[in-house]
């Protein structure tokens, strides 16, 4: 297949250095270009057509948590997996609303990355372990306040399918390939459930199913 272009978005160069050698042992993966903040980034996206953006969080000047709501503003269908050396829930949320398309550790292993990159580069989503349990933990807490479940859109058995391997991570492709239906039939199913529960991307999606308990995970 086609190399995957990828740009990376880090203040310590120390750090770009080391994961940009990590990401170049990937046969499939091209590192197009670098910035040290989000200002650089949004400066130089206009000029690079990058497949995936790899997102530092604390960043001076423009933070990863703006830089990537204006890139996203900007460019809709640009897929970001924002990193970060420790787990926090503000910017957690932050990024997800944001409409990232995935969240790890900087200290993953060298599997790890190459599994999130295919995987977020084929339409689906990626979470580090810790990533997800955090989540789970933070949406757990707010089932008290979660919308009861008479009020709660009614989604088709098939619809319910498609959901639920959206939750696990399944690209369009993928869905397809598992329900024995077309990509179109997918995207017109993914548009329904955006018009059903307000969402407008995967992730949202993926956060408004964990609040309201529709898929068991």
């Amino acid at each position: 297949m086609d190399k995957i272009r990828i740009i990376l978005v880090d203040d310590h160069k120390i750090f770009r250095d080391g994961f940009r050698m990590l990401l170049q042992s990937f046969s499939f993966v091209e590192v197009i270009a670098e910035a040290s903040n989000g200002n650089e980034f949004l400066d130089l996206i206009e000029d690079h057509q990058a497949d995936i953006i790899f997102m530092d969080i604390n960043m001076p000047q423009l933070d990863g948590v703006e830089a990537s709501q204006k890139a996203l503003e900007k460019y809709p269908d640009l897929k970001i997996i924002a990193l970060t050396t420790f787990l926090d829930d503000d910017y957690l949320e932050q990024m997800l609303m944001a409409g990232v398309e995935g969240y790890m550790l900087k200290s993953a292993e060298i599997e790890e990355f190459e599994k999130a990159i295919i995987k977020v580069y084929e339409g689906g989503n990626y979470f580090s372990d810790e990533i997800v349990s955090l989540l789970s933990d933070k949406l757990n807490m707010l089932r008290k306040k979660r919308k009861k479940k008479d009020d709660l859109p009614e989604f088709t058995d098939r619809e319910k399918e498609v959901l639920e391997l959206i939750c696990k991570g399944y690209g369009n492709k993928q869905i397809a390939e598992a329900t024995f239906l077309s990509i179109k039939t997918i995207e017109k199913h993914k548009s329904s459930l955006f018009q059903k529960t307000g969402t407008y991307n995967t992730v949202n999606l993926v956060i408004y199913a964990f609040k309201h308990q529709i898929i068991k995970f």
